[in-house]
């Protein structure tokens, strides 16, 4: 298949295009490496890696999942979970067949120049970071890569062309939730070409094997009381797909759409430009858009990166049904300076999401060493993260790295060089897991009467450390691995009392340390003789 398509761009074209494709990847892995599992990925860690129904056909987050789920189950065996780079690379590889397709669909419009510079701009698609970086979006980016190749496959001469276009269908619909929309466009364009006696079973055959999965083991996650916002989260979906485009407020996106829309009426009233590919296309956007406003408008995301991945090549498609009349040299020049003003505008958003991204790995990572170190004391129902990670949970973890003899934590040698961010999270886990147990203020009549004055900190002498301040009021903190502590780990001593520090076998113990945080109070220490 893939060699197919090859075949329709000119060797030369094609040789530019691979290169455009290889530094893309350099690109991309340049600036996102060193990272593990991100958020929903988590859910998969926890509970895919078996071999059972479940594993493949449970929906997540209402989606059909098979194709994600099963390459993942296939990674999780093959590469275990120390290697996410190679899930990475499977995630570029899935951009980079979504926006080869799309380059097809356009040269066999409007030629290689401007095949070549739509797809470009796609290609280092800033506003949709959010996919090409994160592994788990294959899912989505497979489902759109099936609705480009059905199309693609509807109008070719190829032998078989009907069934492959049917297969198509079933990928996408096999890969996530926007396979239904997809299913429903290119039934809208089967439709309109008066095509339906000929290909009613290209969507007719997916159609069935969907409802049949549904049956079982589908949920549906529309919401009745999104009814009376759809339009207006279409609206703002619409709106925000224009604007990020080239990398502008929501503000110019309402201006373009009403050029947009006045644009798609004048070609298609008064230019008569009005074909079976362009109703499909509008179709698909706006099905998407509305299934997405049901489903997800209690979140308010339209301007979501996930999201205007999946609309802009859709766009871009529809402009080109548009201008396959205008003349070849001006259009060319055209999308080519649409292409370079997208591209730049988004190079930025793509570095600091990249960004974004290592930064909440480093955290989890660290974390993970930390629950690892504690394993044989963890309570099996303890989160390490319930933010960044919240399908974390201790049994489970470890049962994965059981089964797959690999482990994504970040190495102990590593935790003293981690960011400050990071190691102020590491000391919260140490805190959660028992590592450090901080009674709560008792009176007491022994405690020191004259107290050390601490400017900077104090090393905790011992395994059970009594602390109080001879200077009434004083607010303590504790940190091991953080340069400050956490929130978590202040506790206010009332005038007269003391708390109970005691410390059990961990990563550091002999290194928890203790810091006076109300100025000019002293803080005294003495081994707990109780």
């Amino acid at each position: 298949m893939t060699i197919n398509l090859a075949k329709k761009i000119q060797p030369s074209a094609g040789l530019i295009w691979g290169i455009f494709c290889l530094l893309a990847i350099f690109k991309f892995a340049s600036i996102s490496n060193d990272r593990t599992f991100q958020y929903d990925e988590w859910n998969f860690v926890m509970n895919r890696w078996q071999f059972n129904p479940d594993t493949f056909l449970q929906p997540h987050n209402s989606h059909l999942s098979l194709i994600p789920a099963t390459i993942y189950w296939a990674l999780f065996h093959i590469v275990g979970l120390s290697h996410y780079g190679v899930y990475q690379m499977v995630g570029y590889l899935s951009h980079i067949l979504v926006v080869s397709v799309f380059v097809v669909l356009v040269k066999t419009r409007i030629g290689n120049t401007s095949a070549i510079a739509f797809g470009t701009a796609i290609l280092f698609l800033g506003a949709g970071a959010e996919n090409i970086l994160w592994p788990f979006q294959i899912g989505v980016m497979s489902s759109l890569a099936g609705y480009l190749l059905a199309i693609y496959f509807l109008e070719s001469t190829i032998n078989k062309n009907q069934l492959l276009a049917m297969l198509a269908l079933i990928f996408s619909l096999g890969s996530a939730g926007l396979g239904v929309a997809a299913l429903a466009a290119v039934a809208t364009e089967i439709v309109i070409s008066k095509r339906t006696s000929k290909s009613w079973w290209v969507v007719v055959a997916p159609t069935a094997l969907w409802l049949i999965w549904y049956s079982q083991y589908g949920v549906s996650d529309l919401k009745t009381e999104n009814f009376s916002v759809a339009l207006r989260y279409v609206n703002e979906s619409f709106a925000s797909t224009l604007s990020e485009i080239f990398g502008l407020s929501i503000g110019w996106g309402f201006i373009f759409e009403i050029s947009f829309v006045s644009t798609i009426i004048y070609f298609t009233f008064f230019k008569k430009i009005v074909t079976p590919r362009l109703v499909g296309l509008l179709a698909m956007l706006f099905i998407n858009w509305f299934l997405t406003a049901l489903s997800r408008a209690q979140n308010w995301a339209p301007q979501s990166s996930r999201y205007l991945y999946l609309s802009i090549p859709i766009i871009f498609l529809i402009c080109v049904e548009l201008s396959k009349g205008l003349p070849r040299p001006q259009l060319n020049v055209g999308v080519v300076v649409i292409s370079m003003w997208s591209i730049t505008a988004g190079w930025t958003h793509l570095e600091s999401h990249a960004s974004w991204l290592r930064d909440r790995s480093s955290d989890v990572r660290a974390e993970l060493s930390v629950l690892e170190s504690r394993r044989p004391f963890v309570d099996r129902n303890y989160q390490p993260d319930p933010i960044r990670a919240p399908d974390i949970i201790a049994n489970k973890y470890f049962a994965a790295l059981r089964e797959l003899k690999s482990s994504p934590a970040l190495d102990v040698a590593k935790l003293r060089t981690s960011s400050a961010a990071t190691r102020i999270e590491i000391d919260r886990v140490l805190l959660e897991t028992e590592v450090l147990a901080i009674t709560q203020p008792e009176k007491s009549s022994s405690f020191c009467k004259a107290g050390v004055s601490v400017a900077d900190f104090l090393t905790l002498p011992g395994t059970s450390t009594a602390i109080a301040s001879p200077d009434g009021d004083i607010e303590i903190g504790f940190r091991n691995f953080g340069d400050t502590p956490s929130s978590e780990l202040k506790t206010l001593i009332p005038s007269g009392s003391r708390v109970i520090v005691t410390i059990s076998s961990s990563l550091n113990q002999d290194m928890w340390i203790v810091t006076s945080l109300t100025p000019n109070k002293r803080v005294c220490l003495a081994p707990d003789l109780n």
